[in-house]
């Protein structure tokens, strides 16, 4: 009985409980991101950055974190080496070789066990363009371990990338793509 006496009281807690949550800032120990694309008349597929992800935070509690977390284009990987070049071309990664994503406050909303979801919110620039968005995931801090996962669509055309086409039209890629992004802080 008192076990779920205290669930209860966890999921009803607060906002600014969760947001007092502590977390303890410690350097990069994984990072996972990867992008979803449609694309007609082939497979969709998704991609992964599979190196040079840099990311850190900092604040003492949830109320007052920040960050960033930043990783090449060049690193961003669809598993073809065509569509790697195509898609590198699209966003012109000579000229704007990172994507970077500014944390400037979490807000937080329920909580699941140690678990807090909620909104991270900052600056996102792409292809030299930045605007401010909100990515929906959640933080688990674990004593020095603190796990961050976080999910946002783009539109590529805001930041001013052509969706890549091929064969007159005929295949495109949809301008929306999801980006996922997880990161695992710790010793």
């Amino acid at each position: 009985m008192r076990p779920i006496l205290i669930a209860l009281m966890l999921v009803q807690c607060p906002a600014g409980w969760l947001a007092a949550q502590a977390v303890t800032p410690a350097p990069l120990r994984s990072a996972d991101i990867t992008f979803a694309m449609r694309a007609t008349k082939v497979n969709d597929f998704v991609g992964r950055v599979d190196s040079g992800v840099q990311a850190r935070f900092s604040g003492a509690d949830l109320s007052n974190v920040t960050g960033s977390i930043e990783f090449r284009v060049r690193d961003m990987n669809t598993g073809i080496g065509l569509r790697n070049t195509h898609m590198r071309n699209a966003m012109r990664a000579d000229s704007f070789p990172a994507i970077r994503f500014e944390v400037v406050g979490f807000i937080p909303g329920t909580t699941q066990g140690d678990t807090v979801h909620g909104m991270f919110q900052g600056p996102l620039t792409i292809h030299g363009v930045t605007h401010t968005i909100r990515a929906t995931g959640w933080v688990l801090p674990r004593g020095t371990t603190t796990e961050v996962r976080a999910t946002f669509p783009v539109d590529m055309r805001e930041y001013g990338i052509e969706p890549p086409t091929r064969f007159l039209g005929a295949i495109r890629v949809d301008p929306v793509t999801s980006i996922t992004v997880r990161l695992t802080f710790g010793p």
